[in-house]
């Protein structure tokens, strides 16, 4: 009986703490937070002169409300692959019809220093492959 008590007594004074947490003063979220869906991964070079790589992504977001939010760049060197991470986001108070609307995006992929040779982007999950090839320079006359 007198566990009983112990318990009692010990979640009386935790339960309030466990509810308002740990007293952060940041208040409540203003925006919910998504992955958007990619749809696909196109990748483009753009020329004469010095050349762009770009990765052109297509996708949706699935509400009246939420938009394009952040788009995070990482690139994995030994294994030569760009990872994109799109999100979206959507304000928590605001109600928001169920609406899927497309988007597009234009990522410069910095491969200026990097060597020729076969290369991926992976955008949300969604993989393409690229081989790069800059043209040979003529030598000098």
């Amino acid at each position: 009986m007198k566990q009983v008590r112990l318990t009692i007594r010990l979640l009386v004074l935790l339960v309030p703490f466990l509810l308002v947490g740990c007293g952060s003063e940041q208040g409540p979220a203003e925006y919910l937070f998504r992955q958007a869906t990619v749809e696909s991964v196109e990748v483009e070079f753009e020329g004469p002169g010095p050349m762009a790589v770009n990765a052109i992504i297509k996708g949706t977001v699935a509400e009246s409300c939420a938009q394009v939010d952040e788009i995070r760049q990482e690139f994995d060197e030994r294994a030569r692959a760009f990872t994109l991470t799109i999100t979206t986001r959507r304000p928590v108070d605001e109600a928001c019809l169920e609406q899927i609307t497309p988007f597009e995006a234009t990522i410069p992929l910095p491969l200026d220093e990097m060597p020729d040779g076969v290369y991926t982007v992976i955008a949300n999950g969604v993989t393409v492959t690229f081989r790069l090839e800059r043209p040979a320079e003529p030598p000098p006359e």
